[in-house]
């Protein structure tokens, strides 16, 4: 929970404070100052980007009752421009997200394969990864995707063992299994949230929020940040980049909103 804090530190001389005094004291807590941010920016303008399609080595059928489908327009991490994420569950989507903000993770490619391997029945099988990383050092890892509730059985298990014992060399350097328990869902939906900002750069926007944060001293929210640095509507998504490209630290916990603390990297 974001806890209060002395804003006046940081406020420039001569900024006016907006009368909330008549409002119910939980409003004046929980949302401050309702007018909108004052801006010396207009409004963003940004010539259209062709996105790249899917790269996936096995379609995915858009329409299925049991669970969702996802086609997420993300940057590629090699080129940085967009391009279409297919993927088969919220689960995968929530990963995906927190991989591609990871700054170890140099490219990755969802839905690899078919991977070859045999059965216990001594038949031969074919297995879809759903997502294969390769990191900055090299290392590749192979990453299956489930929900706890399929792996009650031990089924997966079996196949899982069965595939990292007969599938080709060179393939990965790691088989990883992943379930909602291995990651934060507050965390993956921050990230995905920086994704789809990080489509759109706004140079502007980011200077007078990196011209502010040098001069802070102390912590603060980042609607206070929004109003010192006069970016107007355009300010959330500049300090929301900023954080996650750690030109800005953030304090607080949770879901990244105007309320969320923030201070001047150490």
């Amino acid at each position: 929970m974001n806890m209060p804090i002395e804003r006046t530190l940081n406020l420039p001389n001569g900024l006016m404070r907006r009368d909330i005094s008549q409002m119910p004291e939980a409003f004046r807590r929980a949302y401050g100052p309702t007018e909108a941010f004052s801006s010396t920016l207009g409004e963003l303008e940004r010539d259209d980007v062709a996105v790249a399609n899917y790269r996936g080595n096995r379609t995915i059928n858009p329409r299925s009752r049991g669970s969702c489908r996802i086609f997420a327009v993300w940057p590629d991490l090699e080129t940085t421009f967009p391009r279409v994420y297919g993927l088969d569950s919220l689960l995968e989507y929530h990963h995906l997200a927190l991989t591609l903000v990871d700054k170890n993770v140099r490219q990755v490619q969802e839905q690899y394969g078919p991977i070859r391997y045999r059965k216990e029945d001594g038949s031969w099988g074919s297995h879809f990864f759903d997502l294969l990383k390769t990191n900055k050092c090299g290392r590749r890892e192979a990453v299956a995707i489930k929900p706890t509730s399929r792996l009650v059985s031990g089924r997966f298990f079996t196949e899982i063992r069965q595939i990292c014992s007969t599938m080709p060399k060179g393939t990965a350097d790691e088989v990883r299994l992943v379930t909602e328990k291995s990651f934060s869902r507050v965390k993956a939906t921050n990230a995905a949230t920086y994704l789809r900002f990080a489509l759109c750069p706004d140079l502007e926007a980011d200077a007078l929020i990196n011209d502010a944060v040098q001069k802070l001293a102390g912590e603060l929210t980042i609607s206070d940040l929004i109003q010192i640095s006069q970016t107007g509507p355009r300010g959330f998504r500049a300090a929301f980049r900023a954080i996650y490209e750690e030109r800005l630290t953030l304090v607080s916990t949770g879901h990244i909103n105007l309320h969320s603390i923030v201070r001047r990297p150490q």
